[in-house]
């Protein structure tokens, strides 16, 4: 229990790191609405659990050995970003609103792609790998319990959906000032300027 409890330590803080994540949740509820946000969510937090249980099976453990491996996943998911990024510039240029309308005027997005959209920006961030690659021998040995490796990944997805569940709830709250022209220029751009500096920030990551 005692390095469950370091575990979970880690991770915490570990999640309430901003990462690509936030900023897809983010997006999503202010254009589709709290319920596509928290689909985003769900995605994200299911990619991370993938991401965990890759680690621990020893999958993952390929990007810390394999420089082509790495690139190439590096790649894709900085190619990733910048198309969000160039797709939210691109809705700042044209003024397009961020919140969506009232919802009888306005249906929310579509939770199937909210969701995969959620895994996407997951399963493509080269450093969530690495981060379990990394985490993993730090508390597992061979004389851990065997729940202790399930457990670690269930929490940390867990954790990952409850913060980014309220990162959509909370944009949520903001959607009827977002409506406003202005306001919707300004955060459409520094979003889409923020995920196309991640998207170079990760394409010149070194292995």
């Amino acid at each position: 229990m005692d390095t469950f409890g370091s575990f979970l330590l880690v991770a915490a803080l570990a999640v309430l790191v901003p990462g690509p994540d936030t900023f897809v949740v983010l997006r999503t509820s202010l254009t589709e609405g709290v319920r596509a946000g928290t689909w985003a969510a769900a995605g994200s937090a299911f990619g991370n659990v993938l991401w965990g249980a890759a680690s621990v099976l020893g999958v993952a453990a390929l990007l810390a050995t394999s420089a082509s491996a790495f690139s190439a996943l590096k790649l894709l998911g900085a190619a990733y970003l910048v198309v969000l990024g160039v797709q939210a510039l691109r809705a700042a240029g044209r003024g397009d609103a961020l919140a969506p309308e009232p919802a009888a005027a306005r249906p929310e997005g579509s939770p199937a792609k909210a969701f995969r959209r959620g895994v996407a920006s997951d399963l493509l961030n080269v450093k969530v790998g690495l981060f379990w690659t990394a985490l993993v021998p730090q508390f597992v040995s061979a004389d851990s319990s065997a729940l202790l490796a399930p457990a670690m990944v269930l929490s940390m997805g867990s954790m990952v959906f409850a913060w980014l569940t309220a990162y959509a709830y909370g944009a949520g709250r903001l959607s009827r000032a977002l409506r406003r022209r202005r306001s919707a220029r300004a955060v459409n751009g520094t979003v889409g300027t923020v995920f196309v500096a991640l998207g170079g920030r990760l394409a010149l990551a070194s292995h």
